[in-house]
C-alpha cells in the first residue's frame, strides 16, 4: 500500500492543461508557505517540532492520510471546555466581539509576491475551524474571504473558499480560527497559495500544481446565515477609513433633527451608547454636534477592546484614543501592531498618560512589547488586578513586574520570563488566584515558581504548567497548600511523570479540571486515591498515561458524577470498543480517544520522547 507521501510525491508534477498554458505564460504559480511568521497559539513545545506552526512550511507531509499526526500543525485548544474551565476570562467589551469570533490565527508567507486566485488549507484531521483569511499587501490587511465554523467530519479536505479579488500582490497570508464546534484538536498539514505573478516577476522554478489531486477540494456553501449577519454588521474587511478619528477631522454640521430622542436626557442616552461597539461610537460621534460630545464622553470608554480590529489600528488610533480615556480601567490590545503597525513609544505614552487607574490589560502577540512597554506598565499600573501577555518573546527585563502588587491573573503563556523573575512576581503578589506559565522555555526551575505559589497564593484557583519540562513532583507537591484550587495542567511536565503519587497532596476538593497529558507514571493506584478528594471533577485529561486501565476509567465515569470530559487517547491498554460502550452508558460524558488511521492503537513513535531528545 502506497503511503501518504508516496502518493503526494507522483502528483508533484500532474497538472491541469489551464494550468500549464499559464505558467507557460508565466503568470500563475503555486507555492507553499516558506516561513511561519507569527502564531497564537501551538499545542507543540518551543524545543521541538510535533505539533508545532513549524509543520505548515512547505507541501503536505500526511494528506491524504486522516487523523493525528505530530507533522501537522495544532493549536491549544479545541470545542468548548476551556471556555467552561475556571480559568476562562471575559470579554471587555462583548459588544465589540464579532459575530464569527476568532480564538487563534497564523501567519505565514511565501517566497513570491502574486495576485491571490486561491488559498487551499490542507486538514488532516478535524476539519472546519478556519473562519477568515487575510493578505498583507502595501501596509494593509485585507479580508479575502470569511466564514462559519463548523466541524467537517472524520475526512481529510483540501479547503479552497472562493476569495476576493484584490488590487495588490501580497506573500503574506493571516488564517484566523474557531475551535468551538471540533470534537477535537484540529490538525493542518500545509497551505497553498496560488495566484498571478505581476508583470516585473520573473517565473518562479519548480512550482508545483495541486490543482488536480485526487481529493476534492471543498467549498463552503453560497448562502450562510451567520456570515449574511456579519457582512450587514458592515465591520472592516480592509484598512480604509480610519476605525476612529480624530475631533479635528470629523466633519459635523448640526445635523438632522432628531426628534423626541433630543429631549431624553444625556444620562439616558449614553446608558444606551454603552451597548454599542467601538465603530457605532465613531460613527454616532459624526451625526452632529450633540451625539459628537456624547459619543467622545470619557464614561464610555471604561473598557477597550481593540482586538477585533488588529487588522486597521496603528499607533495613530492610540493617539485618538489618548482624549477619551480619562477613567480608562480594561483596555485589551491584543494581536494589534503586526509589521510595526504600532509602535513602542505610541504604546509607552498612552500608558503613562491614561493608565494610572487601569486594572486589566492584556496585550497577547503584540510584537511592540518590549523592555520600555513592560516598565511603563510597571510603573503606570499600579492598581492592574489583571495582565496577560501571552506569546510575548522580545522581552528580556520581566523583573521589573514585581513592582505590582494587585495581581489577580497572570497570563504569561509561551513568553520569554525567566526563573529568577517569575518568582518575585509571584512573591509581591500573594492574591494571585489564575496563573499560565505554559510553554515559558526560559523558566529553568519551574520548581521555585510552584513553590513560592504554594507558599504565597493560598487563594490559587488555577496554575497551568503546560510543557514546563522543570517542573517536578516537588513543585507540584507544593501546591497543596492552595485548598482553593480548582484547575491544574500538567499535561507535558515530563520530569513530574516518573509516578503519580504526588496526586494524593492535591486538596482535591475543589478540583474541576486536571490535565495529566503525556505523564507516563501516573497509575491506577494514583488516580483511584484521587477519586475520593475530587468530587466535582468535570475535566480529565489522561491523553498518553499508558499505564491507566479499563478498570480505573470505569471506576472514575461510575463516581465522579459531574464530570463531561475524558481524554484517553493514547492509552494503550484501553480499546475503540471499550470507548463506544462508555459513550453509550455515559452519554453525558464526552470521551476522547485520538488515532492515527495508519495505527489505530499507537501513538506516535516519537510522540513521548523527553525533551532532551525531541
Amino acid at each position: 500500500m502506497e503511503s501518504a507521501s508516496d502518493i503526494i510525491s507522483s502528483l508533484l508534477w500532474f497538472k491541469d492543461d489551464d494550468c500549464k498554458d499559464e505558467e507557460n505564460n508565466g503568470q500563475i504559480i503555486e507555492q507553499f508557505v516558506q516561513n511561519v511568521e507569527d502564531f497564537s497559539s501551538q499545542y507543540g513545545s518551543e524545543i521541538s517540532v510535533s505539533y508545532t506552526a513549524f509543520n505548515l512550511r512547505g507541501p503536505p507531509s500526511n494528506f491524504p492520510d486522516y487523523g493525528d499526526y505530530p507533522q501537522a500543525f495544532v493549536m491549544r485548544t479545541y470545542g468548548k471546555w476551556w471556555d467552561e474551565a475556571p480559568s476562562v476570562q471575559e470579554e471587555y467589551m462583548p459588544q465589540n466581539s464579532r459575530a464569527i469570533p476568532s480564538q487563534d490565527y497564523v501567519e505565514v508567507s511565501f517566497e513570491r509576491s502574486v495576485y491571490p486566485l486561491e488559498v487551499a488549507i490542507f486538514e488532516t484531521y478535524n476539519p472546519g475551524a478556519l473562519v477568515r483569511i487575510w493578505a498583507l499587501g502595501n501596509g494593509d490587511w485585507f479580508l479575502l474571504w470569511e466564514g462559519e465554523p463548523g466541524y467537517a467530519g472524520d475526512k481529510p479536505r483540501i479547503f479552497s473558499p472562493p476569495i476576493k479579488q484584490i488590487n495588490f500582490p501580497t506573500r503574506i497570508l493571516r488564517l484566523e480560527f474557531n475551535h468551538c464546534l471540533l470534537p477535537y484538536y484540529t490538525e493542518l498539514d500545509a497551505v497553498l497559495l496560488r495566484g498571478k505573478e505581476p508583470a516585473n516577476e520573473s517565473k518562479i522554478k519548480n512550482n508545483f500544481a495541486y490543482s488536480s489531486l485526487f481529493y476534492k477540494k471543498t467549498q463552503p456553501p453560497a448562502h450562510n446565515g451567520l456570515l449574511n449577519k456579519v457582512m450587514a454588521s458592515n465591520l472592516h474587511e480592509k484598512v480604509g477609513p480610519p476605525m476612529l478619528v480624530s475631533q479635528e477631522e470629523l466633519l459635523i454640521d448640526t445635523g438632522p433633527p432628531l426628534g423626541d430622542f433630543q429631549r431624553l436626557p444625556d444620562e439616558t442616552i449614553l446608558t444606551i451608547m454603552k451597548y454599542l461597539d467601538m465603530q457605532s461610537l465613531n460613527r454616532c460621534a459624526q451625526v452632529n454636534h450633540h451625539f459628537n460630545r456624547l459619543a467622545l464622553d470619557s464614561i464610555l470608554y471604561r473598557c477597550i477592546d481593540l482586538r477585533p480590529y488588529w487588522h486597521c489600528v496603528k499607533s495613530q488610533v492610540l493617539d485618538i484614543l489618548s482624549t477619551r480615556c480619562k477613567f480608562l480601567q480594561k483596555f485589551d490590545l491584543s494581536w494589534c501592531g503586526s509589521h510595526c503597525m504600532i509602535q513602542s513609544q505610541y504604546v509607552t505614552k498612552f500608558l503613562k498618560q491614561n493608565c494610572t487607574e487601569l486594572t486589566h490589560l492584556r496585550m497577547n502577540c503584540c510584537g511592540f512589547v518590549d523592555n520600555s512597554v513592560l516598565m511603563s506598565i510597571a510603573d503606570s499600573c499600579a492598581y492592574l488586578q489583571e495582565l496577560c501577555l501571552r506569546s510575548v518573546i522580545c522581552c528580556s527585563d520581566w523583573s521589573c513586574l514585581s513592582a505590582l502588587r494587585q495581581l489577580r491573573r497572570l497570563d504569561l503563556y509561551r513568553t520569554s520570563i525567566g526563573t529568577a523573575a517569575a518568582v518575585a512576581v509571584v512573591r509581591a503578589n500573594p492574591h494571585l488566584r489564575h496563573v499560565n506559565l505554559g510553554s515559558c522555555k526560559m523558566i529553568s526551575v519551574m520548581d521555585e515558581v510552584a513553590l513560592a505559589l504554594g507558599a504565597t497564593c493560598p487563594q490559587l484557583i488555577s496554575a497551568d504548567f503546560w510543557k514546563s519540562y522543570s517542573l517536578t513532583a516537588a513543585g507540584i507537591v507544593a501546591l497543596g497548600n492552595c485548598t482553593l484550587l480548582e484547575e491544574l495542567d500538567v499535561g507535558w511536565c515530563l520530569q513530574a511523570g516518573n509516578s503519580g503519587s504526588w496526586l494524593s497532596a492535591l486538596c482535591g476538593g475543589a478540583l474541576r479540571k486536571l490535565f495529566l497529558g503525556a505523564l507516563r507514571g501516573v497509575c491506577d493506584r494514583d488516580l483511584r486515591a484521587l477519586l475520593p478528594r475530587a468530587p466535582r471533577l468535570r475535566q480529565l485529561d489522561l491523553l498518553g498515561v499508558r499505564a491507566v486501565s479499563p478498570d480505573i476509567c470505569s471506576h472514575i465515569l461510575a463516581q465522579c458524577q459531574e464530570l463531561r470530559l475524558l481524554d484517553v487517547s493514547f492509552c494503550d491498554q484501553i480499546l475503540e470498543s471499550q470507548v463506544i460502550k462508555w459513550r453509550q452508558q455515559y452519554p453525558n460524558v464526552s470521551i476522547k480517544r485520538s488515532f492515527q488511521s495508519a495505527n489505530l492503537s499507537a501513538p506516535p513513535s516519537n510522540m513521548f520522547l523527553a525533551p532532551s531528545l525531541e
